[in-house]
């Protein structure tokens, strides 16, 4: 199998959907390599693999366009092609798309023999006569521990923001904290996971934080470290604009922590729902919030789907 991703790319729910995924499936025996699509120089030592017959291709995107600029290569390399749309601002590109645009997609999209998607939402906004190809998959995939779990803090809560952009909200994750030390939880802490890009956005957040002894704001924290920090929140904070389906809120859950996340996005079975607001974030934390029944997302994983389109690979073949 290949594995068109950034494999030396930016933390973040994309690179450990696909990290998962390749070691779930080496420890089952099978041969997965990478077309690293952050690197030319990687990608191109790569190529000779590309024209094996017996090969599954998993093209890992977040922007449309790359799945537009690519598909001539998907459309004449042998074996069986795979997107895999991970994120929940897909959506929202298709519909800012023009005439000629969405004309280039729907083409485009025929390049690819399956079309993964993170949510129900994003099927449903890809051209109809397509639908019969697209899958909706968890991107999560289960990791057996290596290393006990450490101990869970009571009022210990965390929250991850890709470099601090304003759609992740970890500014209204701080604000909520203050109140929950302001009423209930005095000693509430919150552990900042960024990731990303290391800019001025993430300047700010630090800034705004500055002197607050209660919030740990870390950058580009390994796996390891981000799954230490999920097993001994109590809550993980999610209050982000728009999600596909968020990898670590799911690792967050497996993990025996409660997840309160915004109500603007699919959530997974037993998400505690709020509004975005530091008030009402606050509010669902010590009082609990309204459960997502899970509408809208799969339960079906990307490792059961890969299993699949492995065994047609080798049925075609």
């Amino acid at each position: 199998m290949l594995q068109w991703a950034q494999e030396h790319g930016e933390v973040g729910g994309v690179h450990a959907s696909h990290r998962q995924l390749t070691a779930a499936l080496r420890a089952e025996g099978c041969d997965v390599r990478y077309v690293d699509t952050g690197d030319p120089g990687r990608a191109v030592r790569a190529a000779p693999a590309l024209w094996r017959r017996r090969t599954l291709h998993l093209f890992h995107i977040t922007r449309l366009w790359r799945a537009m600029l690519l598909a001539p290569v998907f459309a004449l390399v042998p074996g069986r092609t795979v997107l895999v749309l991970h994120s929940g601002s897909t959506a929202g590109q298709v519909r800012r798309m023009g005439g000629p645009a969405a004309g280039a997609l729907r083409l485009a999209l025929h390049a690819y023999d399956e079309v993964w998607a993170v949510n129900d939402e994003i099927r449903s906004v890809l051209p109809a006569g397509l639908r019969g190809r697209v899958r909706v998959v968890t991107p999560y995939v289960p990791v057996p521990r290596t290393a006990p779990a450490p101990a869970r803090a009571p009022h210990a809560l965390s929250v991850a923001t890709n470099a601090g952009l304003a759609h992740y909200h970890a500014d209204l994750a701080v604000d909520a904290v203050r109140l929950l030390r302001a009423g209930a939880w005095p000693d509430a802490t919150l552990r900042v996971l960024a990731y990303g890009h290391d800019g001025a956005e993430l300047a700010a957040l630090r800034s705004s934080v500055a002197g607050e002894e209660w919030v740990d704001v870390t950058f580009d924290a390994s796996p390891q470290e981000v799954r230490d920090v999920l097993a001994s929140s109590a809550v993980f904070l999610r209050p982000t604009a728009w999600d596909g389906d968020s990898v670590i809120v799911r690792e967050a859950l497996a993990e025996g922590a409660r997840v309160v996340a915004g109500d603007t996005s699919p959530r997974p079975l037993g998400v505690e729902l709020s509004a975005l607001s530091a008030a009402d974030l606050a509010a669902a934390v010590s009082e609990g919030g309204r459960r997502s029944d899970g509408s809208g997302l799969a339960e079906r994983s990307m490792l059961d789907a890969a299993r699949a389109a492995l065994d047609a690979v080798v049925a075609r073949a």
